[in-house]
């Protein structure tokens, strides 16, 4: 039972890293209905430039923590004007494709940066050691890790609420035409989508490479963060953290009971599994929104000179 509410603990603060990845590619998703495997890539460069500040610069660590965050910033600006911007309204596997060919680019700059070898940030920039809570050996770094993703969730959820420009990236998740004609420039909503995005995959991959190291390893917790995305739903928030709190919690309960029964790399495999089981029963995920398309035959009565009489058409109408 003790080692039970270890692995739920120690998954609940591993789960949080996963859960503000998978908050990552819903924020663009929401926006642009464009999903971001690049996002898998760009913790990637979060965690180089991070080493680059502190190991090869020796700057502060909150001076380098701020060219992070500016640097993902800079980045989702730079994707989104030069490659996602002139796609859109073309074909949705148009730029979905790119974002998978800027996921093998952004590895390949993450080889030059690093060389291909795993790096490390010297001293962590958050504390070490741990806490003795009963039974509990609580890893300081993994709490505070925690903690941080759990403030930068709720500051994302506050400027959604609370901002002007979070009310119009709300209204342009539910309808880019409607949004148009209410003023709302759409498609710096789409900007502001990816710069927020790309922010936050930065700082997931610095809190990734200060606990795991620095190399391209990094894109696995990408890949299982598409995983909780999928499993909480595309579009939903509250679904992509709690799907990323159960996606770590399962791989810890893996690593202590079922990896030592299993040869080879169990803990990669356990979320994709779950997720099909969680698939297969809800296909739109826990809390995805189900989008439902009927077509209503309506009866058109036209002239002698245009269609014949009593014409069928088909009258499409969307429900969500």
């Amino acid at each position: 039972m003790e080692e039970t509410i270890k692995s739920v603990v120690l998954g609940l603060c591993s789960g949080g890293i996963y859960a503000l990845l998978a908050v990552s590619y819903v924020v663009i998703y929401k926006s642009t209905r464009v999903f971001p495997f690049s996002q898998a890539a760009v913790l990637i460069i979060g965690a180089y430039i991070m080493w680059f500040c502190l190991i090869v610069w020796h700057l502060p660590i909150w001076l380098g923590f701020l060219i992070t965050c500016i640097g993902g910033g800079i980045l989702g600006m730079f994707i989104e004007r030069a490659f996602m911007r002139p796609l859109v309204g073309q074909p949705i596997l148009a730029p979905i494709v790119v974002t998978l060919c800027l996921m093998l680019f952004l590895r390949g700059i993450g080889i030059l940066m690093g060389k291909g070898d795993i790096q490390g940030f010297g001293e962590s920039f958050l504390p070490v050691g741990a806490w003795r809570v009963g039974f509990l050996h609580l890893p300081k770094i993994q709490v505070y890790g925690f903690i941080l993703c759990a403030v930068l969730i709720a500051a994302l959820m506050l400027f959604y609420e609370k901002t002007r420009t979070g009310l119009g990236m709300r209204v342009v998740h539910e309808d880019h035409v409607v949004a148009q004609n209410l003023g709302i420039n759409v498609k710096r909503i789409f900007q502001y989508s990816w710069v927020i995005s790309c922010i936050i995959a930065v700082v997931a991959g610095m809190l990734l490479g200060n606990i795991q190291g620095v190399g391209l390893a990094l894109d696995a917790n990408g890949l299982i963060a598409i995983a909780a995305v999928l499993f909480g739903g595309l579009e939903s928030f509250a679904g992509a953290i709690i799907a990323g709190l159960a996606i770590g919690i399962l791989q810890m309960l893996t690593i202590n009971y079922i990896a030592p029964l299993l040869p080879g790399e169990t803990t990669m495999m356990i979320p994709f599994v779950f997720l099909l089981l969680i698939l297969f029963i809800k296909p739109y995920g826990l809390f995805g929104l189900v989008r439902i398309e009927r077509l209503d035959l309506v009866e058109h009565l036209t002239g002698p000179t245009s269609k014949p009489k009593n014409f069928i058409g088909l009258h499409c109408v969307r429900h969500y």
